[in-house]
């Protein structure tokens, strides 16, 4: 049996530019044919294999301490170098996938019966090199319905140190930001076509259970916790993962990046202009624009929205490639909401007006999953309408309505203190969306509402808009992206746009959770 999967291929250096923290192989002279260049990667080979060996092996059947007959295969590598970053990672490795099963090496052998069904546990590992550089991917499988998972670390054996993945990509001549953003769009177009294929049900609404699906998505899929794989020659996969509604709420993702930029291809614009409003969405990018009208200065009086001049503004969470976009309306007055559809048939929208009472960051609400299967959206009076593949229309404002009463998410709901610079502020946030803050020391106590708008990598956005104070101050309005840390209890604020109702000048804020009562 073949446990180690070495990536030869990957690492002729011919292919590759200066590998990791060392020089390249000098090209073959010439006239030294195929042959002396075959004796060079098989050296090349046998030099990686020498790198990487396995500190435990295990490949037995074994009865457990409940008495249920277990197959265990189980293969932990280990790095050959006697730096301490190589020490520090052998550990790691002995501890999360051999310490568990070592009680079982001299255990007797098992034949189980043939109608005794054995669960499996299989923890085995790839190495993908790029110079002197090994990227060391883990997979284990719990057995069960769950697919199994993967852990990844990257190494230079030429500096004995441990790298990280950005590090790996800008070796490669890649940028990390770019590489990163092409991820979270895969990542999250993969979590859409899944929920819209059958994960999802009417309770993620409450609770905020699809936000937090779709920003756990994000947010375990920054580069450094990714695994990089190099699976062929010309080939770099980036290994991720998705929320899921199956099994432990968890399924694994490859995505594959370019290794080279393509050349530049004519980019498809989608426009919609209706009333005051246009949209205009070219490949990544989306944009929306409002004019200064009768309309849209009626908002002064009706909402607190005063636009001076024609303004644009960029569309934030959009992560999918779309095939059409129309503008409709919500409620009797102008409510501009801009309706975009993926090319997998799905509606996402932006609810312009509920977006600008809390700042001026328009925001991509969660995609609408029960409006699929979509072949063209059509403005039919005021309101738009999806048009499906069997024939069928489906009118999007009560869909949109529904969407826009879920619950604030859990992880933003709760009481959270501040009190650095010897200040002490707070924010109590409620699942229906009530807030309240004492700010400026706690001197100034603000009651207000809250809209969850969408996901863009900073966190779940909220819209804050407060009421006037029991002094006669002002009320204030906020948006912000807020992201949870379960570890340690922290809440992590990021302003977008509007008044910052804490710490002055500052954009980003951390908050801990106050006990229960």
């Amino acid at each position: 049996m073949k446990h180690k999967r070495l990536a030869a291929a990957v690492l002729a250096a011919a292919f590759w530019l200066t590998g990791c923290g060392g020089a390249a192989a000098p090209a073959a002279p010439a006239g030294s044919g195929a042959a002396s260049q075959s004796a060079a990667d098989t050296a090349v080979q046998t030099a990686q294999k020498d790198r990487i060996t396995e500190q435990f092996t295990l490949e037995k059947t074994v009865r457990d301490e409940y008495g249920i007959t277990q197959k265990l295969t189980i293969h932990v590598p280990q790095l050959v170098c006697d730096g301490p970053d190589a020490a520090y990672l052998n550990d790691e490795l002995a501890a999360m996938y051999a310490a568990d099963f070592r009680q079982y090496e001299d255990s007797p052998e098992i034949e189980p019966q043939q109608d005794e069904w054995s669960p499996e546990i299989y923890i085995n590992w790839d190495a993908y090199w790029y110079g002197d550089c090994v990227s060391l991917v883990v997979f284990r499988y719990d057995g069960g319905s769950d697919p199994g998972y993967s852990r990844g670390w990257c190494f230079d054996f030429a500096t004995e140190k441990q790298v990280s993945v950005t590090e790996m990509l800008q070796r490669m001549g890649l940028d990390p930001d770019a590489v990163q953003q092409q991820m979270l769009r895969g990542a999250m177009q993969t979590f859409d076509r899944r929920m819209a294929q059958g994960g999802y049900y009417e309770g993620l609404l409450s609770g905020g259970n699809l936000a937090s699906m779709r920003m756990n998505t994000l947010e375990n899929n920054q580069l450094d916790d990714l695994c990089l794989l190099l699976p062929e020659q010309d080939r770099l996969v980036l290994r991720g993962g998705c929320s899921s509604t199956a099994g432990s709420g968890w399924r694994q993702l490859d995505v594959e990046i370019p290794l080279q930029a393509a050349d530049p291809q004519p980019q498809t614009v989608l426009t919609d202009t209706y009333g005051s409003a246009s949209v205009q969405l070219e490949g990544t990018q989306g944009t929306i624009t409002l004019r200064r009208t009768p309309e849209t200065a009626a908002w002064d009086a009706d909402y607190g929205i005063r636009l001076e001049q024609d303004r644009t503004y960029p569309i934030l969470g959009i992560y999918n490639e779309y095939v059409d976009v129309c503008i409709g309306e919500l409620g009797a007055s102008f409510h501009p909401v801009v309706y975009l559809l993926t090319k997998d048939g799905v509606v996402e929208y932006v609810d312009v007006l509920r977006c600008l009472i809390s700042g001026n960051a328009l925001v991509c609400q969660d995609p609408i999953y029960i409006a699929n299967q979509g072949v063209a959206l059509e403005r039919s009076g005021k309101e738009v309408i999806l048009h499906q593949e069997d024939g069928s229309v489906l009118e999007l404002a009560p869909l949109t309505a529904e969407w826009n009463a879920q619950e604030i998410p859990s992880e933003a709901v709760g009481a959270f203190n501040d009190m650095s610079d010897n200040q002490f502020d707070w924010m109590d946030v409620k699942s229906n969306g009530s807030v309240q803050m004492g700010v400026q020391d706690n001197n100034v106590f603000y009651q207000g509402y809250a809209d969850y708008l969408g996901v863009v990598p900073e966190g779940m956005v909220l819209g804050v808009s407060t009421s006037e104070t029991a002094d006669g101050m002002p009320g204030i309005t906020f948006v912000a992206a807020m992201k949870y840390d379960l570890y340690n209890e922290t809440l992590t604020l990021t302003m977008l746009d509007g008044q910052k109702p804490f710490a002055e000048g500052k954009t980003q804020l951390q908050l801990t959770r106050c006990p229960d009562n």
